[in-house]
């Protein structure tokens, strides 16, 4: 039949070139080949790109959504949703050669792998020892694709139970950007205060959007001293002044003198 012909094809490209000269249509054409045994894949692939847009798109869709793409079933769906999570695990694998967090770049690198094509809010703790060595990485919550519920008891039970003495907190903002929203500086500022109390140190909170990150160290939202809330403040005005504003109204932070 001729789509066998065209099949071999493209397998002969991909063994011969990789990915690289492939359109996306082509990519998602490769792929339905090795669910779909025995139908031309190329109308699936178009019609896949027509109602998602785009091939990164068609990727991160749930099973049950690509699923509504006719041709598309329960194995064609599962190969095409897995492969975000393998992405993630691909990165999160590299990272782990490294289990040192050296510096800002190692450590932004890791956050940024966890969150890979995810389409969902999610928040984790990264567990470390006195010499910045991670001992576990740990999903404390997962939310819809604008909010997740964080409780900072949760962060602190699994901070106690592989004894660390250092901490990363990390969550991402699939559908918009990075700048922290007030509920993120006051979260933070009350997951510092309570790391404190118990001998760990807060080293940074990163949020990971899909085109930046925001590191609240570099940010200047996280002091030597964590929960520092008077070195928020100052430095608010320079990062987000509306968040400023909000935390003044809640009572988080202090006005200066000179705006009093």
């Amino acid at each position: 039949m001729e789509h066998e012909g065209h099949r071999a094809r493209l397998r002969e490209r991909f063994v011969r070139a990789g990915l690289d000269a492939f359109a996306p249509h082509e990519v998602l054409e490769l792929l339905l080949t090795y669910a779909i045994p025995r139908r031309d894949t190329k109308p699936i692939a178009y019609a896949l790109m027509n109602r998602f847009g785009s091939l990164h798109a068609v990727l991160q869709a749930s099973p049950e959504e690509l699923m509504l793409v006719n041709g598309v079933g329960e194995t064609a769906a599962s190969l095409l949703s897995m492969m975000m999570p393998l992405f993630r695990a691909y990165r999160r694998s590299l990272e782990d050669e490294a289990p040192v967090v050296k510096n800002q770049l190692q450590c932004l690198r890791y956050c940024e792998s966890l969150f890979e094509g995810e389409r969902f809010e999610k928040f984790y703790v990264i567990c470390l020892d006195a010499q910045m060595r991670r001992i576990n990485t740990v999903l404390i919550s997962t939310g819809d694709v604008a909010e997740v519920r964080v409780y900072a008891r949760h962060i602190v039970s699994a901070l106690s139970q592989c004894n660390a003495m250092g901490a990363i907190i990390t969550h991402n903002h699939p559908g918009g950007t990075a700048m922290p929203s007030a509920e993120d500086i006051m979260l933070t500022n009350n997951v510092g205060q309570l790391l404190d109390g118990i001998g760990v140190r807060l080293y940074d909170h990163l949020i990971v959007a899909p085109q930046e990150t925001f590191s609240f160290r570099s940010g200047g939202l996280l002091g030597e001293e964590t929960g520092a809330a008077t070195q928020a403040a100052q430095n608010l005005d320079r990062v987000l002044p509306a968040v400023r504003e909000e935390l003044y109204r809640a009572g988080t932070i202090p006005k200066t003198r000179e705006e009093t």
